[in-house]
């Protein structure tokens, strides 16, 4: 779904799921809201990819972040050994429910990393912000209810 008219002042909001296996291994994991080039940036850091459900991150939507985004560890470096590939299977299929209600599946995405920063997290949140900007500021959000 589309905004018809751009707004050029609406800064997205995108939860990133991670799993602590996407990071450097010197990195001290980094949780909760940040502002960064425009965009608002809560973390959120998991055991696992594969511990969260569709269900989960359309109830995220629901409450109004613009975009979700989960980091998964490489394929072959699960440490759980499918925990990414049911992580991503959780993806599709949330995506494919956000596009049966018109939300835009682009508003949920997958990526699978290894070796992280807190700076790599947050550009890769501002590369899911500007794919999410082009579908203007989620409908579910307070403002936005009817």
């Amino acid at each position: 779904m589309a905004a018809a008219k751009p707004d050029p002042n609406f800064q997205p909001e995108i939860v990133v799921l991670y799993c602590r296996q996407a990071l450097d291994a010197e990195e001290r994991p980094p949780e909760g809201a940040r502002q960064a080039l425009g965009l608002g940036v809560r973390l959120v850091l998991l055991p696992c990819s594969s511990k969260v459900e569709a269900y989960q991150m359309l109830k995220i939507v629901e409450q109004g972040a613009d975009g979700v985004l989960l980091l998964a560890c490489p394929e072959k470096a699960c440490r759980f050994l499918t925990g990414s590939l049911k992580a991503e299977r959780r993806v599709q299929r949330a995506r494919q429910l956000l596009g049966l209600v018109n939300m835009g599946p682009e508003r949920v995405a997958l990526r699978r990393v290894s070796g992280l920063s807190l700076k790599d997290i947050l550009a890769l949140a501002g590369q899911m912000a500007s794919e999410v900007k082009a579908l203007g500021p989620n409908p579910m959000k307070g403002d936005n209810l009817q």
